[in-house]
């Protein structure tokens, strides 16, 4: 069933989907008119806005139009049973006309368009919510087509039964988006025959008269709704000359001067040379370059990329991948008003091109990804952003985002804003350019909110995800924000966007957990990139409603936890479950979650996936690499079944992490009384360790590596449930990992010891001491136990109260009987601290100052009475020095001033006598005897021989420079064998240059 849209209005009028066209400036004061009525009259609403949106066009006038009821069509179900009926009574449709529609799955819509005149060109604009693919359109001029059984489909021919068969068959490529079909170059229409088509009719030129469309989801295989509008133009035979004259302005600019041989194509280059379209080194977009007769030709079905209206105003400008460089001319927004489709992907243009974007209230899809595009990114018909060369801050960009906001919520005749925005676009890309700045999502969702793709990626762009796009949940269906710099949280406002299939934020530094209404809420999600982020957490479960999605990529993160198998179960219950018709649209899929820190066993789900038929079809890539899932008990590495499956070059589980294995437990605790202790287990375990709570323990093993999720765990037992079940009481402690000495940096230690305070209990209802069964685990709860471990060994600990806490239920504290001044004891006493004394530590030892604290402040013992108020601190005296004895009497050493001032005198005088007996023996040690006449005898002579050289035969020269000749004579000879040994053995080998000797 289809119907014309409703507008809606004020009092209550049924509310609907913005419409594909766009509000005309012919029809602006009917507009403000029907939204200030107070009438709720439905079809005369209607009627009024179906003017609106095809006035400009001259396609139709109010009356034409249906509205309501009365356009209805029935459709065939998917059990392909179709009566006559159905066919003969298809939709006659006014061009121009926007219509609503729902489309069940396998079902199909018949419509009937007229051409009047053979130089009419068809044009379709479309609005589509579907699952996995849209319709198909079938065009025939004999006959509608359908899929429906042999004999009712006129183009039914047994070599093609129960196929699609139309002369022509086209499917859009995006959710939403228009499409002009153009002549081709034999005059007759694209659409009117396929080749295919040629083997069962003659080749006719173009016709007129009864176009017949079949709208059909046979080959979507899934519900489609949305609306549509199908529109024959009669296109003028020149452009508007002044539009015209900003085209070549474009060319000239652009084009021109690096216009392309003869011989040469951009297709070819790409194809055979360079992929990169942006190093092209010639422009083909017009081929032979611009022509003068264009001013009086039909110019738009001659220049590659323009379509234009029936008046001759250029409405699309599509030139990608073409060679276009350098700056767009300026002020190219207002010289083409109408403009509603630019598309300059994919050429090396720098310049005003944005300015297109932020100027254009008329644009509906805009693209200029792939070139060198530098600033900020602006709000779409917003008018000019402050100047890239004044010096603006970003206060400055936040204040005119705000401004921008405002001005696109302003009435549509409001004569005092000049820029309201650009209601009608509904796709942007401006991908791999280098735009900076933050992403000004609160202006794109205001001035914007038809947006249903959104394409950023590949720049430079910082600051948070923008919460606002949040507010696009009725119309928003791609956003990619992937390869910037975008940092913060993931916002769990996206949860909203209901309709949202495709979603990539990956290559950024986004922190934080993934938000659980993700995977519960956004239930059209078909495919989500995160990867290559610093996410955290766990990987929240999926919710049922999530069956369409279908592409995960998580990979390089932080994540963690177990519960990956919950993950793969949803996505092979919905694998399972789809039609056979519908693998195609299952196939591709992916689970990429490598590099995080994923643990607990390998999801058993990964055997259903890959062992059932219709699932392992499914499946594209499973990447688990670089995770910390847990080798199996067994075999020591992959379970048995894993090593079974035929995973190909595709997929990919890693190597598993294994289980550390704990080989001793010793205490560290400061009170040595329970640091050393130990105490048999009696029933062949490790020796049980007495431990207070709290206190470091020591404990050592294999399989450690240093992991920030590295933990103790310590288990008591608490009784048993009514079926038997023993119940557990458990308490966590992080844990530190040690090195090992002999590590070195090319082979990091992966560590044997680790430290973790031992666990801390509630121990009002337990009786202390109590054993505790200790484990170790470095991710998630891969814990060393029983289920985890071969030849599993407990080691137990025995816990005590933590520090100064006493009693078989810890009820002793130091405040609570020690005045927090010693420690308790389980008889009751108080060991009190240095300066405490008294039973209960509640009163400073002689000598020492005590302060009280009285209703919060402190004061001085004796400012108000002695013991006034509650005991603080006990000051030592003057001159007390700490471990002079327990509890600090006046008994304590010191020493006077003199005596003090008499050990320095000695350490000084002491350590000049050390300073010169040192000097003596090192000059005696080099032959130079400080008291000796031999000593004086030789510094004599060696005043009468400088130029004493070393003559070991090494080459070296003497202090002159001379270099090194024969017969070197010793130093002993030198001087007639007169000089001691020693001195001798110092000099051995020098000479005198003068004498000789």
């Amino acid at each position: 069933r289809i119907r014309a849209i409703e507008k809606p209005g004020a009092g209550g009028a049924r509310a609907g989907r913005p419409s594909m066209a766009r509000a005309r400036a012919l029809a602006l004061a009917l507009l403000l008119a029907l939204l200030l009525a107070p009438s709720d009259d439905d079809a005369f609403r209607a009627s009024l806005w179906s003017t609106t949106l095809m006035g400009a066009h001259g396609a139709v006038v109010a009356s034409q139009c249906p509205v309501g009821e009365d356009a209805v069509l029935r459709t065939t179900g998917s059990n392909g049973a179709v009566s006559s009926g159905d066919l003969s009574q298809p939709a006659t449709l006014v061009s121009g006309c926007s219509y609503d529609f729902h489309l069940g799955d396998r079902t199909e819509l018949y419509l009937v368009v007229k051409r009047e005149r053979v130089d009419q060109r068809l044009a379709i604009e479309w609005d589509l919510a579907y699952e996995y693919k849209p319709p198909t359109f079938a065009f025939t001029w004999n006959g509608q087509s359908t899929r429906g059984a042999e004999g009712l489909n006129p183009h039914t021919h047994s070599d093609i039964k129960s196929v699609m068969y139309a002369d022509w068959l086209w499917t859009p490529g995006a959710p939403t988006g228009s499409h002009t079909f153009a002549q081709r170059d034999d005059g007759r229409d694209e659409y009117h025959c396929s080749p295919a088509c040629q083997t069962y009719e003659t080749n006719q030129p173009s016709k007129t008269g009864e176009l017949y469309v079949t709208l059909s989801t046979w080959q979507a295989y899934n519900p489609v709704e949305g609306r549509v509008i199908v529109r024959m133009e009669t296109p003028r035979k020149a452009i508007v000359g002044a539009q015209l004259d900003a085209i070549k302005e474009v060319y000239d600019a652009t084009c021109a001067s690096r216009l392309a041989p003869a011989d040469w194509s951009s297709d070819e280059y790409l194809a055979n040379e360079n992929t990169d379209p942006g190093q092209m080194p010639h422009c083909d977009w017009i081929p032979g370059g611009w022509k003068s007769t264009w001013h009086t030709s039909n110019a738009c079905d001659e220049i590659p990329g323009l379509t234009c209206d029936a008046e001759g105003d250029v409405l699309g400008l599509r030139v990608t991948e073409k060679g276009l460089a350098g700056d767009l001319p300026p002020g190219l927004a207002g010289k083409l008003p109408k403009l509603e489709d630019v598309n300059l992907d994919g050429n090396a243009l720098t310049g005003n091109v944005l300015e297109v974007l932020m100027y254009s209230s008329s644009i509906r899809s805009f693209s200029a990804s792939g070139n060198g595009l530098r600033g900020r990114i602006p709000c779409p018909g917003a008018g000019p952003p402050p100047k890239a060369d004044s010096g603006s801050a970003e206060s400055d960009w936040s204040d005119w985002e705000a401004n921008a906001v405002d001005a696109c919520a302003a009435a549509a005749g409001n004569p005092y804003v000049p820029h309201k925005g650009a209601k009608g676009l509904y796709h942007l890309d401006l991908g791999q350019n280098a735009l900076d700045g933050e992403v000004p999502g609160a202006c794109l969702a205001a001035c914007a909110p038809s947006l249903a793709s959104v394409d950023l990626a590949g720049n430079r762009l910082v600051g948070p995800i923008p919460n606002a796009f949040a507010n696009l949940s009725d119309t928003l269906r791609a956003l990619d924000l992937g390869q910037n710099k975008l940092t913060g949280t993931l916002p769990p406002s996206y949860a909203s966007l209901t309709r949202l299939r495709t979603l990539d934020l990956s290559l950024n530094r986004i922190t934080g957990a993934i938000p659980p209404s993700w995977m519960s809420d956004m239930r059209a999600l078909y495919s989500i990139d995160l990867s290559h982020n610093q996410l955290t957490g766990e990987l929240p479960a999926r919710g049922p409603s999530m069956t369409r999605l279908r592409r995960v990529f998580l990979g390089h993160n932080k994540l963690s936890g177990g519960n990956v198998g919950d993950q793969l179960t949803r996505m092979y219950d919905a694998l399972r479950s789809e039609t056979h018709e519908r693998d195609s649209f299952a196939a591709g899929t992916t689970v990429a979650l490598s590099g995080n820190d994923f643990s607990g066993p390998l999801p058993e789900a990964l055997r259903s996936l890959f062992t059932h038929p219709k699932t392992a079809r499914a499946l594209a890539q499973v990447r688990l690499g670089g995770n910390r899932f847990r080798c199996d008990k067994d075999t020591g590495g992959w379970p048995q079944w894993a090593a079974k499956l035929q995973l190909g070059h595709a997929h990919s589980f890693g190597q598993c992490q294994p289980v550390p294995v704990i080989k001793s437990v010793r205490a560290l605790g400061a009170n040595e009384e329970h640091a050393s202790s130990a105490v048999s287990s009696g029933n062949g375990d490790a020796p049980i360790v007495v431990v207070r709570m709290g206190d470091p323990l020591e404990i050592r093993g294999e399989g450690f590596v240093v992991s920030d999720d590295a933990r103790c765990r310590f288990a008591i037992r608490d009784g048993r449930d009514d079926d038997g079940t023993e119940r557990w009481r458990i308490t966590y402690s992080p844990a530190t990992i040690l090195p090992e000495t002999n590590s070195t940096n090319a082979d990091p230690p992966r560590g044997g010891r680790l430290t973790c305070d031992a666990g801390v209990f509630d121990a009002s209802n337990l009786n202390i001491p109590v054993d505790a069964i200790v484990s170790v685990a470095m991710f998630g709860d891969d814990f060393y136990d029983d289920d985890t471990v071969a030849n599993h060994r407990s080691f137990r600990v025995r816990l005590a109260c933590p520090d100064r806490t006493a009693g078989s239920h810890c009820q002793r504290t130091a405040s609570n009987l020690c005045h927090d001044g010693g420690a308790p004891t389980d008889d009751g006493a108080c060991v009190c601290d240095e300066g405490r004394v008294g039973a209960r530590c509640d009163a400073c030892a002689e000598g020492w100052s005590a302060t009280y604290v009285v209703d919060g402040g402190e004061i001085g013992a004796g400012e108000f009475g002695d013991r006034a108020g509650r005991l603080s601190s006990c000051d030592p005296p003057d001159g007390y020095h700490a471990g002079g004895g327990t509890g600090g009497g006046p008994g304590a050493p010191t020493l006077v001033p003199w005596a003090e001032w008499a050990l320095i005198a000695g350490s000084c005088v002491t350590t000049a006598l050390a300073t010169v007996l040192y000097l003596m023996v090192t000059r005696e040690l080099r032959g130079m005897p400080v008291f000796s006449p031999a000593a004086r005898a030789a510094a004599d002579a060696a005043a009468d021989a400088p130029n004493l050289r070393d003559s070991s035969g090494d080459g070296s020269r003497n202090a002159s420079g001379n270099t090194q000749s024969d017969g070197e004579i010793s130093f002993d000879d030198a001087f007639g064998g007169s000089l001691p040994p020693m001195v001798g053995r110092g000099y051995a080998n020098l000479r005198d240059e003068e004498s000789g000797r």
